[in-house]
């Protein structure tokens, strides 16, 4: 369906193009007409190359994805950079074609460029972050990032007690890149959700890089009732933690919250290329099977006596 939708949209421009430059043939328009076409031919030459441009563009962004899929999500990378540069040379055709110089160029756009430029701010900020983005790199399609500085989802109005309505409010965003483009950037969030953000606050913000391949620390706590010995406690989550190979680890009695609980800590080090939160979430895990069998061994005794 999609390839026969490209054939469809190739045939239109071809033909549209064929009309506009087979009207110049004498015999198709009267002669006065025709002379009178040509005069304004130039419009028809930059049309044409506006849409030859485009196509031109586009075949060779999908011939880009296809070709380098192998890279991932850093196709899109690539493939947003060469869209760029195909629509600047697009641009710089047509100006040559209306013979147009840089100096005119610039003379000509002094006044109309601030009044479209003031305009255009919030359109031009996302466009020039995008730029930015694109030519240096510092996100890439497959990052884990986190960014703070507060993202509203809908219009939030103040003062403050605003925070209670239904407007929703992102203070900061956790993901993975998927693809960088001229005016958004896609972030797929820890929670499912695919969150388009425009490059000016990604480029502003405070963005944290979120490398995979460096171990962590990660520090997990654990309430245990005072009736469990905490030398059999201890050994219990010692062998857990051996049984199912997590690595480097230490187990610690950091204090008695209460008269009825002391707290278990247990600091271990993440495994490259694991994410920190579902690192703690498994150490978490076996801390509760360590309790559950507790529990159970508990009510076996009880049951014995």
């Amino acid at each position: 369906m999609k390839r026969s939708w490209r054939v469809t949209y190739v045939s239109i421009i071809v033909f549209v193009v064929a009309i506009l430059w087979a009207l110049t043939i004498q015999g198709l328009l009267p002669e006065e007409l025709r002379q009178t076409y040509l005069v304004y031919f130039n419009i028809v030459r930059a049309i044409t190359a506006i849409m030859l441009g485009i196509l031109a563009i586009e075949l060779v962004a999908s011939l880009i994805t296809v070709r380098l899929k192998h890279l991932g999500r850093g196709v899109y990378l690539i493939r947003n950079v060469v869209v760029v540069m195909g629509y600047v040379a697009v641009g710089l055709i047509v100006l040559a074609i209306f013979e147009v110089t840089g100096v005119s160029a610039v003379a000509g756009a002094t006044v109309s460029g601030l009044v479209i430029g003031l305009g255009l701010q919030p359109v031009l900020a996302n466009l020039f972050a995008g730029l930015i983005i694109l030519g240096t790199g510092f996100l890439k399609p497959g990052a884990n990032v986190k960014i703070s500085g507060g993202l509203p989802l809908s219009p939030l109005a103040f003062p403050a007690y605003k925070m209670f309505s239904r407007d929703e409010y992102m203070p900061t965003l956790r993901g993975i890149v998927v693809e960088v483009g001229l005016m958004h950037t896609k972030i797929l969030s820890e929670s499912g959700e695919l969150v388009k953000i425009p490059n000016n606050i990604a480029f502003t913000n405070s963005v944290v890089m979120e490398e995979q391949e460096e171990p962590k620390t990660v520090r997990v706590r654990y309430e245990f009732p005072v009736q469990y010995d905490p030398d059999i406690v201890l050994s219990k989550i010692r062998e857990e933690f051996d049984r199912n190979n997590v690595g480097d680890y230490r187990v610690y009695l950091e204090e008695q919250s209460d008269k009825n609980y002391y707290i278990v800590l247990v600091v271990a080090t993440a495994p490259p290329n694991t994410k920190v939160r579902e690192f703690r979430s498994e150490l978490l895990k076996h801390m509760i099977k360590v309790h559950r069998t507790l529990i159970q061994n508990e009510i076996s005794a009880a049951a014995g006596i």
